[in-house]
């Protein structure tokens, strides 16, 4: 349904289906109704006619058809405003079938991993799978691809003309705006991807890390206040508090405060109105002093140590218009398991946020903010309301638990128990979206590390990668170490080898390599082509068979996730279009993703952040050094420098 010709089709006969002149196509009877403008809730029917909402709390209406609403609570349907569906490895039709059936009904997805793979095709890709489904698919205009230029390579670049090719297509806002220096510095290329944001009247969403200022902030307190603060971490992870004391987040923010903020006034000022997805802890009440819209994503829960503190900033605020609630990524049995924006919602409930808030941030706030940056069509989304388009989920028994009865989309009932009842379209998959990673023969050669030629033996100093300890700040340091050497080859023991390999036939040199020092991998390798936001061929390893045999494995399938431990494959995700998602079942890749991540427990990382070896190694428009397809990126520097000092 096109939302503004259908309010204005529809317009003379719902006026009389208001008035009460004409049976209506549906009534809700009995139901308790959320308003989530003034967090009441009130008793009586809700009306709706040819897709909206024309009645509230109306004696005797005639309705072709009655739902009973005994027992439940009708709230708006839920709305993300920011997911990238490729990180679920679905295309959009297999993504549909769980969240919709969940209570989303309007996303609006940012496709800048297929768009960094395929260019505006991807974008078009995306587009063309998002048709016949029963939720509101819109795709942003993906703004900075590649994440950082000139310190990686994908596999298109996307200018001004880009951005209007996909606005004309049907677009209704810029993706994530993730070049932070190039943005304030006044870069050509990303002022006129800006500037073509503000000319055609359309939103611009927020890419804005604060982990450097909040170590420097952290770094400034005293040896008391750090206590205090650690003991806040170790209280809420041990005894699993749902509620934190206030005084380590009030410590942290006001240090943040008296922080130079500079950076984050030139980026509003570059971007006007925007919201932001990356909030993890206490910088979210800075953002909101520079008038900053938030989003709280799925993300907040793979950091747990940092939860409290956020859930305070939050629950402190004394307005909380400015929040909303988005997935950003989800990995494809976490999307079934938890149901998208709701899994988000239950989280945040669970961590002491008032439900009805919870249900604001994810309705009411999405919403709002969307349609005053100039998206007209969430003007009429939101709320239960007269007027409004009826996208609308009954819940069942308490709030708190978010146990979803039946999805209404657009006046119809799509879902009950978690289960759509229709049957979805073919998904429309073009051949060259199956031909994405063009990579030479690889061997164990690949990635052996040699020493310069100066230092055939011995010991070379060597800039070495580490992750530090403290779990608020999760991003990779370099430091220089003496490695040995024997006959022209580094001793790897006791280091992770990582190599990335450019996949799009772009790179002529040698695959870039690093060392990484600390890492859980105790044995084995990984590789894949999904490693944000390039999405190039990543591979770690602690011996280069292993290696050899998982990048192998992955560019034979065309795209995906390996694991390896001595001559064995243990767990494979085979991803084929654009090297991210299958056209296979969800329940199928989800399957799938749960053996990876089985496996990579095997091997001694995290089976519950699948993704952060592939993503915070390899993508430089997030705080700390970085190895890409061009080489080692050191962030601090802001530029590449060589492996060996």
């Amino acid at each position: 349904m096109d939302l503004i010709k259908s309010r204005i089709d529809t317009y003379e006969e719902s006026l009389k289906a208001a008035r009460g002149e004409i049976p209506i196509d549906t009534v809700i009877q009995g139901a308790s109704v959320l308003n989530v403008l003034t967090g009441d809730l009130l008793e009586g029917d809700v009306g709706i006619h040819k897709g909206f909402i024309v009645s509230l709390f109306a004696k005797k209406t005639q309705a072709h058809q009655r739902i009973d609403g005994g027992g439940k609570t009708v709230i708006p349907s839920f709305i993300d405003p920011h997911v990238h569906i490729e990180s679920s490895m679905v295309l959009p039709t297999g993504y549909a079938e769980i969240v919709a059936a969940n209570g989303t009904g309007t996303i609006f997805a940012d496709p800048h991993e297929i768009v960094n793979v395929m260019g505006v095709a991807g974008f078009s890709l995306m587009l063309k799978n998002s048709k016949g489904l029963p939720l509101r698919m819109f795709f942003d205009a993906s703004t900075c691809v590649p994440s950082k230029r000139g310190a990686e390579t994908s596999g298109a670049d996307i200018r001004s003309s880009d951005i209007r090719k996909m606005i004309e297509q049907g677009s209704k806002k810029l993706g994530e705006l993730m070049s932070i220096e190039e943005i304030i510095s006044g870069d050509p290329i990303m002022t006129e991807i800006v500037k073509t944001g503000w000319m055609l009247g359309i939103p611009r969403d927020a890419h804005f890390p604060m982990a450097n200022l909040l170590g420097e902030a952290f770094g400034s307190l005293s040896f008391t206040q750090k206590l205090g603060v650690y003991s806040g971490f170790i209280g809420a992870k041990l005894l699993r508090l749902k509620r934190f004391n206030a005084l380590p987040s009030k410590i942290l923010v006001n240090k943040l405060r008296e922080l130079d903020h500079r950076a984050l006034d030139a980026y509003i000022v570059a971007l006007g109105l925007t919201a932001d997805h990356e909030n993890y802890g206490p910088e979210l009440q800075v953002k909101l002093d520079h008038g900053m819209r938030l989003m709280l994503s799925s993300h907040i829960f793979s950091i747990p140590e940092m939860l409290p503190l956020l859930v305070t900033s939050v629950n402190k605020s004394r307005y909380k218009d400015s929040i909303g609630i988005c997935t950003d990524d989800i990995w494809p049995d976490e999307l079934v398991k938890k149901g998208g924006m709701v899994g988000v919602v239950r989280g945040i409930v669970g961590q002491g946020v008032d439900p009805i808030d919870a249900v604001r941030f994810a309705t009411l706030n999405n919403a709002q903010r969307l349609a005053q940056a100039g998206v007209r069509e969430a003007a009429l989304m939101g709320a239960v309301a007269p007027g409004l388009v009826a996208d609308l989920v009954l819940v069942s028994g308490s709030l708190k638990k978010f146990k979803i009865d039946t999805v209404i989309h657009e006046g119809t009932v799509v879902a009950k128990n978690g289960k759509l009842l229709s049957s979805l379209p073919e998904s429309v998959i073009p051949q060259n979206s199956q031909n994405t990673v063009k990579v030479s023969e690889i061997s164990e050669e690949t990635f052996v590390m040699r020493a310069p030629q100066s230092a055939q033996s011995g010991a070379v100093l060597t800039r070495i990668l580490s992750l530090p300890p403290s779990p608020a700040m999760p991003f990779p340091e370099l430091f220089e170490e003496e490695v040995p050497v024997k006959e022209g080859v580094l001793e790897t023991q006791g280091y992770t080898i990582i190599t990335v390999i450019n996949r799009y036939g772009k790179q002529e040199k040698s695959p870039s390599k690093g060392l990484i020092k600390g890492f859980p991998l105790r044995e084995g390798a990984v590789a894949s082509t999904v490693a944000h936001d390039s999405h190039n061929l990543i591979v770690m390893g602690t011996t280069v068979s292993e290696m050899s045999l998982a990048a192998n494995r992955v560019v034979e399938m065309k795209g995906g996730m390996v694991a390896t431990k001595g001559e064995e494959i243990i767990a494979s995700i085979a991803l084929p279009v654009g090297g991210l998602m299958s056209a296979a079942h969800v329940e199928e890749i989800s399957k799938s993703a749960e053996e990876f991540r089985h496996a990579l427990e095997i091997l001694g990382l995290d089976p519950k952040n699948p993704m952060f070896p592939f993503a915070i190694f390899s993508l430089p428009a997030v705080p700390g050094a970085k190895v890409t397809d061009l080489g080692l990126w050191d962030d601090e520097k802001k530029k590449l420098v060589p492996l060996f000092v």
